[in-house]
């Protein structure tokens, strides 16, 4: 096969994937991306902008850490960007319990991390002040994760 016959096989192919595309939503079944966000609760918002950033949280939680919190609520789910993990991880909360779970997972990991600051702080005196900022974050955004959880679900 050469390269020209491949790339009309690749047009063909694209054309038709639009074309089952076109048909499969054409009863409006389908929702865009922005219609699909309109389902995810504000909360949800709200704890992605206060404790994924870590210039906000103090802590960095990698796509890892979000497969680690959920393996150990018996959930999983596919490598993703990190925002689309984390809304798999937050979309089976259905119950406070649920949340609170979610809640305590975060927090586990955010006083693991923390320990690992101390750690650090205590071999390198140099680097205390910083870490104690980070540590100080972190705190805060445990504290946040409460007043979400007692806003929303008590």
């Amino acid at each position: 096969m050469d390269m020209r016959d491949l790339n009309e096989l690749r047009g063909e192919f694209e054309a038709l994937q639009q074309q089952n595309a076109s048909l499969e939503c054409a009863d409006g079944s389908c929702i865009s991306d922005e219609e699909a966000r309109e389902d995810y609760p504000d909360y949800l918002r709200a704890i992605y902008a206060e404790i994924m950033p870590p210039a906000k949280s103090g802590t960095y939680f990698s796509r890892w850490d979000l497969k680690r919190m959920a393996s150990e609520l018996d959930e999983s789910f596919a490598l993703d960007v990190r925002e689309r993990m984390f809304q798999k991880f937050m979309q089976w909360i259905a119950t406070p319990e649920d949340m609170q779970a979610v809640i305590g997972e975060f927090k586990k990991l955010m006083d693991l991390k923390c320990d690992i600051y101390r750690d650090y702080a205590t071999k390198y005196p140099a680097t205390k002040e910083s870490f104690d900022k980070k540590i100080q974050k972190v705190e805060a955004s445990k504290a946040y994760l409460d007043k979400v959880y007692v806003e929303f679900f008590t």
